[in-house]
């Protein structure tokens, strides 16, 4: 009996289990031809405007992407910036379209005095706040406003950091060379020229006491030179004569030397001032070089007013004069002309050398009125030094700051040649015959 009841139940409870299947497997065909039918009815009705707009979704994905892994590059690159500048041997900082200073390395803030560097950029102060540098400033308004990149050279003096207890501060030579870049930014790289101006000091110094040294044996071999000349014979008197004229021209060396020391530690010369005739010393400076000009057959073009007269010291013009064209002859080819223009600009005198020969180097430029300088042969087209001592060019600045003026190096942009002008500003501009033009 307990065995019937048995499998009673079990007939029952798959009978119970068959029909919930039956049921669920209904239920769920008849959601499922509900959902055919609602789909065929949407993809008929709103199938290509859903299309487009899933199609818009996917490019607004992947331009959201886009973004954002240009975002992270532009992240990542700035960060490789910010190590690259930190271990840079020189200093840099960089403000943006306001002024503000948004990079500094340690090299720039030990340079500038700029204490808890990193710290103060956090509120991004303004340039003028942290360094107190004209001359830094009107180098970023210079490289915005040109658009390209800009040098200067100056003495940074730090700001007294207590005004209450004022302590000395050294100044530090600087020379600053500009980046102009985009959003308005501009990036500086700051250089340290301490110990470099120290060295030339130091050089200047030993070469003035060189040349002390070197002006009484000089003295003393002409005075034996002179003693001995008319006892020797006629045919070997032009060994003496060339003994005599050698020593000449080491003791204006010499004394070039001399000068160029005094004007370093502040003790100018004295100029003797007269009214000159620029023409008229122009020729006699060529006169003098005439021999050396006549063998490579080169011959000066002289432009200008014949009557300009100007107040100069004449032996020192007619030096600087002699130093200009005798290089413009080294330097130029054969059967070549050299310019030389005198004209007037604003009340000044202008006085212009043009030669044809292989020009300046670029980079030689700021640096050719260095003395001792001298350029490297292999970085002029023809491979030639522009030769001597380094010393012509320096002594020619010298003489035209002794005048207040200004002298600049260029290459000329028809013949290729050196290019320079002098301007020396007016004290008393007259005409060849003595009466005056203009008085000062």
């Amino acid at each position: 009996m307990e065995l019937l009841w048995l499998l009673v139940g079990i007939v029952i409870g798959a009978i119970a289990t068959s029909a919930c299947w039956f049921s669920w497997n209904y239920a769920n065909q008849r959601r499922d031809r509900k959902f055919r039918k609602r789909s065929r009815h949407v993809l008929k009705a709103k199938s290509i405007d859903s299309l487009k707009t899933w199609a818009q979704n996917i490019q607004l994905n992947h331009h959201d992407q886009s973004e954002s892994s240009e975002l992270i590059d532009n992240h990542e690159v700035s960060l490789s910036w910010e190590k690259i500048v930190e271990a840079a041997p020189i200093g840099y900082i960089q403000v943006d379209r306001d002024n503000r200073l948004t990079l500094c390395n340690q090299k720039a803030a030990t340079m500038m005095g700029i204490a808890n560097c990193q710290t103060s950029l956090l509120r991004k102060p303004f340039l003028l706040q942290l360094i107190r540098s004209y001359e830094l400033d009107r180098l970023v308004e210079q490289t915005r406003s040109l658009s390209a990149s800009t040098q200067a050279d100056w003495v940074f003096h730090p700001a007294i950091p207590d005004p209450a207890n004022p302590v000395p501060q050294i100044g530090r030579p600087i020379r600053a060379r500009s980046l102009c870049l985009e959003h308005g930014q501009v990036g500086i790289f700051l250089e340290d020229r301490q110990e470099a101006v120290a060295i030339t000091q130091q050089r200047d110094r030993w070469t003035s006491d060189i040349a002390h040294e070197l002006k009484t044996p000089l003295t003393s071999i002409r005075l034996v030179a002179e003693t001995i000349e008319p006892c020797v014979d006629p045919e070997s008197r032009i060994w003496v004569n060339r003994l005599l004229g050698e020593t000449d021209r080491i003791t204006k060396l010499v004394q070039d030397l001399l000068e160029l020391g005094q004007m370093d530690v502040g003790i100018e010369p004295v100029l003797n001032l007269s009214e000159v005739n620029l023409p008229t010393i122009v020729r006699a400076v060529w006169s003098t070089l005439e021999p050396l000009a006549n063998r490579k057959q080169i011959t000066l073009n002289q432009l200008g007013d014949e009557k300009l007269v100007w107040q100069l010291d004449e032996s020192r013009m007619y030096r600087l004069l002699l130093n200009l064209l005798d290089n413009s002859i080294k330097h130029s080819p054969s059967l070549q002309s050299i310019t030389i223009k005198t004209s007037m600009l604003n009340s000044d005198l202008i006085i212009e050398t043009i030669d044809a020969g292989e020009g300046f180097p670029e980079d030689s430029l700021p640096y050719i009125f260095d003395r001792f300088y001298q350029i490297d042969p292999s970085r002029t087209r023809s491979g030639l030094n522009r030769g001597g001592s380094g010393l012509g060019l320096a002594i020619a600045r010298q003489i035209v700051t002794l005048h207040k003026g200004a002298i600049v190096a260029k290459n000329h942009p028809e013949t290729g040649g050196a290019w320079i002008t002098i301007s020396l500003p007016h004290q008393n501009l007259v005409t060849a015959q003595g009466s005056e033009y203009f008085h000062k």
